[in-house]
């Protein structure tokens, strides 16, 4: 088994044979200090010389006369983050200042004084040994611990086995706290104090204090770029570098294992099509939905269900890595949605991928929630090609019970066969396209040409021959309700050019042309018209004074 390598601390090196007649100002606290390296320093101005946990050496030859420059030169040293200061007393320096004794006291920051003369150069060969040996032993550590890492993955025995080489590797609490899953703790913790630690962590106190800063590290568990999970250890002691780095390979150790389990489980629910577009064609009862959803994740609610269409590129489905490129979206998708409160089903059906969204949250704000959720999914798909998900999408009507996913599913379509129409539109929820669903069934009961040619073909064929704008003086004058001054105003255009152009109107449609219901008909074929055209265009006029 791997063990814990200790790094050594100021109390360590006070049992090494050179420091045995050294005295010590210090406290437990600056006693415990870690020293990574030896350093021989005489100049007062540290700047950036030191790395950090460094201890200095020093005779004080260049600030023994000028206190100021001595508690100038100690607080440098303190603020550079070093482990502690050897003064050798005798030739140079008698004795620290008292105010120097009294900010190391006060900082916790050890002084070691030699009463007789020290060959320097035998305390750094001596430490810098040690140091090197050490580094040496943490490397051949590691690489045993990356082997067993790598033959707990091989065996497939999950996480637990993982978290445990890291307690026992590093003698630290283990807390890993998965994504919409239980946390785990080794070694294992009342309920309570679970309970505690979690907050304590989700609200950032443990970071509060610095003092347990380095007693705590954490890696968040990334899988194509999507957290899944956090992994923290927390030590009594501040943390050694070795601990550091097992934490390290342990996190890759455990985002390779989630990452294989989430794997195989989403291959699974992408062989699950054929029943999903069972469910997608009303061929299931609640029962039966209930039943398969429970096998997959217990603790989902069955409630309101809305059906989300991606359409797909014809020569995506061709690739030969698609299957494998598609369960891994699938994977980033689902922790998404589930984060905004939706459970996910994914299916591929028809050029389409479909994701079957149930509603944790009973309804809540369930627009606003999965807009985010879809944004979200487009943005993760920046930096990566190809995109599955840049085509046109649409979102059918949110349904109360789940065996009612057909009609949903049948909306979505129907939003998305609209977009091919009329083009893209910035949020396609059916329940949000109104006139769009009135002009496409006009649209397959073939009434949609005869509406637009009785109600404002008269216009359109004097635009094209003449460029009058009269379709969109008549757009924009319904819009305004009937309101000259602001017609006038959104056209850019003289009010007596506004007179004239509304009789050439009244000439072509018919003085009653403002009338409520003809007026509803005309508002809808001008709807129409675009919907089959594209939008009416606005000519740039230059505004004439009347």
């Amino acid at each position: 088994m791997v063990q814990t390598m200790l790094q050594l601390t100021v109390r360590d090196i006070l049992q090494r044979p050179l420091f045995l007649k050294a005295e010590a100002i210090a406290s437990e606290e600056a006693l415990s200090r870690t020293v990574r390296w030896a350093h021989i320093m005489e100049v007062t101005q540290v700047g950036h010389l030191l790395s950090g946990n460094e201890l200095i050496l020093t005779t004080g030859i260049g600030w023994h006369d000028d206190e100021e420059l001595s508690l100038a030169f100690l607080r440098q040293l303190i603020d550079s983050g070093a482990s502690g200061l050897c003064i050798e007393l005798g030739l140079y320096t008698s004795k620290p200042s008292e105010r120097m004794i009294e900010l190391a006291k006060q900082e916790h920051f050890p002084i070691l004084l030699f009463h007789e003369q020290v060959r320097y150069i035998d305390i750094t060969q001596d430490l810098h040994a040690h140091f090197i040996n050490q580094h040496h032993r943490m490397v051949s550590e590691l690489e045993a611990l990356s082997k067993q890492l790598n033959q707990l993955l091989l065996s497939g025995k999950g996480i637990q086995p993982l978290l445990k080489i890291l307690h026992q590797t590093t003698g630290a609490q283990v807390a890993f706290f998965p994504l919409h899953a239980e946390a785990q703790f080794i070694p294992a913790m009342t309920k309570t104090k679970a309970d505690q630690f979690y907050e304590r962590w989700i609200y950032g106190e443990m970071f509060a204090a610095p003092s347990q800063k380095r007693k705590l590290a954490h890696r968040p568990i990334l899988a194509l770029d999507h957290l899944f999970a956090d992994l923290l250890i927390q030590s009594k002691t501040e943390l050694t570098e070795y601990q550091i780095l097992v934490l390290d390979r342990c996190a890759t150790a455990v985002a390779q294992e989630m990452m294989r389990t989430i794997y195989i489980e989403e291959k699974r629910r992408y062989q699950d099509d054929l029943w999903l577009s069972d469910w997608l064609a009303g061929k299931h009862s609640t029962a039966q939905i209930s039943e398969y959803i429970r096998g997959i994740k217990p603790s989902a609610k069955l409630g309101g269900v809305a059906v989300c269409l991606f359409q797909l590129e014809a020569t995506l489905t061709e690739r030969k890595d698609f299957e494998s490129l598609l369960i891994q979206r699938n994977m980033v998708a689902r922790a998404i949605f589930e984060g905004e409160g939706f459970y996910l089903f994914p299916a591929l059906l028809h050029g389409h991928i479909a994701f079957i969204l149930l509603d944790q949250q009973n309804g809540l704000k369930w627009k606003e929630r999965l807009h985010l959720a879809i944004e979200r999914l487009f943005r993760t798909e920046q930096q990566q090609e190809p995109a599955l998900f840049s085509g046109l999408w649409g979102v059918g009507k949110a349904m109360s019970l789940p065996d009612q996913a057909a009609e949903s599913y049948d909306t979505a379509k129907e939003t998305i066969a609209i977009q091919l129409d009329a083009g893209p539109l910035r949020s396609p929820f059916f329940d949000e396209l109104h006139t769009y669903k009135i002009i496409s069934s006009l649209k397959k009961s073939g009434m949609l040409m005869p509406l637009i040619h009785e109600y404002i073909e008269p216009l359109a064929a004097y635009d094209r021959e003449k460029n009058g704008q009269l379709l969109l003086t008549l757009k924009v004058f319904l819009s305004r309700s009937g309101s000259k001054q602001e017609t006038a105003r959104d056209l850019f255009i003289a009010r007596q050019t506004l007179y004239h152009r509304l009789d050439k109107i009244s000439a072509m449609l018919g003085n009653d042309y403002m009338s409520p219901d003809k007026r509803l008909a005309i508002e809808l074929a001008i709807s129409a018209y675009e919907y089959t055209r594209g939008a009416i265009p606005n000519l740039p006029q230059t505004r004439t004074q009347s």
